[in-house]
C-alpha cells in the first residue's frame, strides 16, 4: 500500500512538472542592425562659374588744354570666368576666395553710341566674408570683403586698385556636395583708379556670376 501511495504522488508530480513545462515558449532576443553613420563633411568647398564683368569709366571734362576728349563717357563688357575656394563653418557663415577673369576681348561703347572691340582685359582677386540665409535647400547670401581689380588696355597702360568688395546672391543645393548659384558682386566704385589720368573719374567695375560647389 505504502508503494502504491509513492507511486501515485511520482506520477502527479511528473504531470505537474509536464503542464508546467508546457506553458514555457522559447524567449528570443531581437538583434538591432548596426548603422554605421554617414560621414560627415568637412566645410571646404570649391567652385567654378561663367562670369560677364563690367568696367566703366568716365571723363570730368570735354578738352585737356588744347584736345578735345572723343569719349566722356566709357563702357566696356567681357566674359569671363571665376573659381573660388571656401570654408562653411555652419549654415550660416563662410569664408570664400575667388579669382576672376575676362576670356574675350572687350566690347566698348563710347557716349551710349559708338562701339568697337579690343584686347584689353580685366581680373579681380578678393576674399570674402560669406554671410547666409539658409531656407529649406536653397540660400540668400552676402559677400564682403577686400580685393584688388585690375585692368590692362590694349596699346599699353596697366592699373590696379584695391578696396572694399561688397555683393549679393543665392545658392542652391541638389544635394549634400553638389550646388549651384547665381551672384552679383562690386569690385570697386571710386572717383580715381590707381595713377589714372587725372581728367578720368567715376570708375566701376562689377560681374554678374552664374556657377557651381563642389563640397567636400
Amino acid at each position: 500500500m505504502k508503494k502504491l501511495s509513492l507511486s501515485i504522488v511520482a506520477c502527479l508530480a511528473l504531470g505537474t512538472f509536464a503542464m508546467a513545462g508546457g506553458d514555457i515558449a522559447p524567449v528570443y532576443t531581437p538583434v538591432e542592425e548596426v548603422v554605421a553613420p554617414a560621414p560627415e563633411k568637412s566645410g571646404f568647398y570649391v567652385g567654378a562659374g561663367v562670369s560677364f564683368l563690367s568696367w566703366e569709366e568716365k571723363a570730368n571734362t570735354g578738352e585737356v588744354g588744347d584736345v578735345m576728349l572723343a569719349y566722356n563717357d566709357l563702357e566696356a563688357t567681357w566674359t569671363g570666368g571665376t573659381i573660388l575656394a571656401g570654408y562653411q563653418f555652419n549654415p550660416y557663415i563662410a569664408v570664400e576666395g575667388r579669382y576672376a577673369m575676362s576670356f574675350t576681348d572687350a566690347s566698348w561703347e563710347a557716349n551710349g553710341g559708338y562701339d568697337w572691340d579690343d584686347g584689353s582685359d580685366l581680373s579681380n582677386l578678393a576674399i570674402y566674408l560669406k554671410p547666409m540665409y539658409p531656407i529649406g535647400d536653397f540660400a540668400l547670401y552676402g559677400l564682403l570683403g577686400y580685393g584688388q581689380t585690375s585692368i590692362e588696355y590694349e596699346g599699353g597702360g596697366d592699373y590696379d586698385d584695391s578696396g572694399f568688395q561688397w555683393g549679393i546672391g543665392a545658392g542652391y543645393n541638389f544635394t549634400e556636395s553638389l550646388g549651384a548659384f547665381v551672384d552679383y558682386t562690386v569690385w570697386y566704385d571710386d572717383d580715381s583708379f590707381d595713377d589714372s589720368p587725372a581728367y578720368m573719374s567715376d570708375f566701376k567695375a562689377d560681374a554678374i556670376t552664374v556657377g557651381i560647389t563642389y563640397k567636400f
